[in-house]
């Protein structure tokens, strides 16, 4: 059952993302596919973990942008301050209790500031978080529906 409900979120944020336009496929369908957990109350807690993380994330690679930008985007920038940042969002992660969410916290912090499109710093970042929050409620909306379609059929069986 899980593998149909994680191609059904998939299908669904392809679909959506899509129809609005949006760029960030792959954000999106992985977010769904990691928020997709057993049933609803662990892709609810999940999914909260993954978006805290990503907004970490986020954070620190605005603050890596601001300060690239005040030295030219110098190399040594990049060399010296993505594994400081890298390290923080680790260390920040772990500080509020959100374990669950390092790895995409990480994540988020090196594809954006790695991927970056030049002069889109603010908008790609919001819209890499954006992206994780569609995937994190498509996965929660797939496993809602899955749940009420079970307590249905159990309801007629019995």
């Amino acid at each position: 059952m899980r593998t149909l409900k994680t191609g059904l979120a998939v299908f669904l944020v392809l679909v959506l993302f899509s129809f609005f336009g949006f760029e960030g496929f792959q954000v999106g369908a992985l977010t769904a596919v990691f928020s997709l957990r057993q049933d609803f109350d662990q892709s609810v807690h999940f999914g909260r973990s993954r978006i805290m993380g990503n907004t970490i994330g986020g954070f620190y690679s605005l603050l890596y942008f601001g300060i690239s930008a005040l030295f030219n985007h110098n190399i040594w920038i990049m060399l010296v301050f993505i594994p400081v940042f890298t390290m923080l969002t680790i260390m920040t992660n772990v500080a509020i209790d959100n374990k669950a969410g390092i790895i995409g916290a990480v994540s988020a912090l090196l594809i954006i500031t790695l991927s970056i499109p030049t002069g889109d710093t603010f908008l790609y970042t919001m819209a890499r978080i954006g992206e994780t929050f569609i995937g994190v409620f498509v996965a929660t909306l797939v496993n809602i529906d899955f749940k009420i379609i079970e307590f249905f059929s159990n309801k007629d069986s019995d």
